[in-house]
């Protein structure tokens, strides 16, 4: 793999790419392009609108919540509420796919004037987290930004006509004593037919001790909102939840159908979190008849095991230990 020239990483410097906050919020965004992932996946997934709560459960209240009837629902809700900047900045964090698609922002739109041609080269070779679930992309390009006050990323590229394919690396950590993020996200667009794809990891850490650690990966369309998923957390003690789910995010008329373990909930499109709030679990044979069409393959998923090492990063970061040093810990995939 070739070292990104040093005139290449200073002109990437004009592109603002993306410097996130953690936990509950932190630093303001600066550019992120058009931030085609983040759009895309809005429109392939839920995004829960809040109508009760005026803040997030931010992570003391992730596991539990007495206004809600079921923990896997609030979970659901955490992760997948609606992120809108920047009205929920300050009080979404890191532990919502949205708000970390935001902050990862313009990788995938800024990741062609960010490399330098490479060797095609398969994403388990230099991805920095051993993904239990590679997408099996290759890559042809590749780049690192300079680290700089706690921030630091590295990105591998492919496009080939409509298809964009990217594995992105970072760290946030303006503040290392009191926060560190680090994280890998793998993604693949096609602005043609609007396929999606997207497996990350991540790591949270609030030294000395706490944190949690998030896995999710989604399949579907931005054009016709069908969707499939996969997300979990954990604070690392392994007793975080897990879920799975499956069918049509928006769209009169359209249900979606969601699993923790052996039980179900079957939710109308656009559902709110008032929703969430008050659906209870059923058995798999008394799923609503809006979601039968789904009760096979959500049954078939396979849910993140939050005690696997395999399916989850460690709290304590060691996860992300692959690629070239950086502070305090390895992060980046190029030299």
């Amino acid at each position: 793999m070739r070292k990104v020239p040093v005139f290449l990483v200073l002109a990437v410097g004009m592109l603002q790419f993306a410097c996130g906050g953690g936990g509950g919020g932190g630093a303001t965004p600066q550019g992120r392009g058009s931030n085609t992932l983040f759009l895309a996946v809005k429109d392939t997934t839920p995004a829960f609108a809040a109508t009760v709560s005026a803040a997030p459960k931010m992570k003391s209240g992730i596991f539990s919540a007495a206004t809600f009837t079921d923990p896997a629902m609030n979970l659901a809700f955490q992760l997948l509420r609606n992120y809108t900047y920047p009205a929920d900045e300050g009080k979404i964090d890191m532990t919502n796919i949205y708000k970390v698609l935001f902050e990862a922002g313009g990788y995938l739109d800024d990741a062609p004037m960010l490399c330098s041609s490479m060797s095609l080269t398969a994403d388990s070779f230099i991805s920095s987290y051993a993904f239990s679930d590679f997408l099996n992309h290759s890559y042809n390009c590749g780049g690192t930004r300079a680290e700089s006050g706690g921030y630091g990323t590295s990105v591998a590229y492919q496009a080939s006509g409509s298809d964009k394919y990217m594995l992105a690396t970072y760290k946030w950590a303006p503040t290392p004593a009191s926060q560190i993020t680090i994280g890998a996200i793998q993604a693949h667009f096609d602005s043609t037919t609007k396929d999606v794809q997207l497996t990350f990891a991540q790591t949270v850490s609030y030294p000395p001790s706490g944190g949690f650690v998030t896995r999710t990966t989604i399949s579907g369309n931005s054009a016709t909102h069908a969707f499939e998923l996969k997300i979990a957390l954990d604070n690392g003690s392994g007793t975080g939840k897990s879920i799975v789910g499956k069918g049509v995010s928006q769209g009169a008329g359209q249900y979606f159908l969601m699993r923790d373990g052996a039980n179900y909930y079957c939710l109308p499109a656009g559902a709110t979190e008032t929703d969430l709030r008050s659906i209870a679990p059923t058995v798999v044979g008394d799923v609503s008849v809006n979601c039968t069409t789904y009760v096979a393959a959500v049954a078939a998923l396979t849910q993140y095991d939050v005690t696997n090492a395999a399916h989850m990063p460690n709290l304590d970061l060691s996860s992300f230990d692959l690629g070239v040093a950086g502070t305090p810990k390895k992060y980046l995939m190029f030299p």
